[in-house]
């Protein structure tokens, strides 16, 4: 059995303060997408949701293919369960209080099917590097989400709640709206029409933030789109969009995206 624990301060000295939803916000992400995170990982796709917080996905670590039950509690702990693979045991995440500030906690509890001790106790090495270096990874995710524009997060937070009112609100009047390839929406009357029809093919919709980059007056955003099906199902979708404003609304957003995940039987 391999066991490991090691803790991070969020907020080291010098430091920008990240807040406990901050860094709550960049854990979730990581359990939903690793890649970005874990050098080592290089496959990870979520393949059934059983509850918004508990969730099966397959991973494959250093070559090995794995699955794993995860488990969020939120803004305190992501529990990472191996289901089957060569390596089983338990992975945590942790959001701590500790003395001096905010930390973040990974411990492991894994065993390597048929090693020899000296086997498992290079595993455990190289998986404390790997994991360090997600930490360490995890908290500059963090650190760039906290800088989103606050216009932003409100946009895609009426967005997501499916809020018409609030959405066209963000909008100039002659606004231009371009969702994947259906023809472009101009002015708040048309873009009502196009997206209010699309929301109706839907239950519901969750943006997940992965990178954001702002140049002068354009926002290019990457984040991962979650849609539940009118039959209960969930798709997860990777989407750039890229926003243009003027005085201090969109005045163009064109959203490149391949929904046919989402409508496939």
């Amino acid at each position: 059995m391999i066991t490991l624990e090691r803790s991070l301060l969020i907020n080291p000295p010098g430091s920008s303060t990240i807040s406990r939803t901050d860094a709550w916000r960049g854990l979730v992400l990581k359990a939903d997408n690793a890649l970005p995170f874990v050098p080592a990982m290089t496959y990870c796709k979520v393949i059934e949701r059983e509850t918004p917080t508990r969730f099966v996905r397959d991973i494959e670590f250093r070559g090995d293919k794995m699955r794993e039950r995860v488990e969020l509690v939120p803004e305190q702990q992501v529990t990472f369960t191996r289901l089957s693979g060569p390596v089983l045991g338990t992975i945590h995440n942790y959001i701590d209080d500790t003395a001096q500030g905010l930390a973040l906690r990974f411990a492991f509890a894994l065993e390597v099917a048929g090693a020899t001790p000296d086997e498992e106790r290079e595993y455990g090495r190289t998986m404390e590097a790997a994991y360090l270096g997600a930490v360490d990874a995890t908290l500059a995710a963090i650190r760039q989400l906290a800088a989103t524009p606050a216009w932003l997060t409100q946009y895609y937070r009426d967005v997501d709640a499916q809020d018409m009112k609030a959405f066209l609100a963000h909008h100039t009047p002659d606004a231009k709206v371009v969702f994947g390839n259906n023809p472009p929406a101009v002015g708040l009357a048309a873009i009502e029409q196009a997206i209010g029809w699309f929301w109706s093919t839907i239950e519901a919709l969750h943006h997940r933030f992965v990178h954001v980059w702002t140049i002068d007056a354009t926002t290019v955003l990457e984040v991962a789109v979650t849609y539940v099906r009118k039959d209960g199902k969930t798709v997860t979708v990777p989407c750039v969009s890229i926003l243009e404003r003027r005085d201090q609304k969109v005045s163009e957003l064109r959203v490149h995206i391949d929904l046919a995940p989402v409508f496939a039987p």
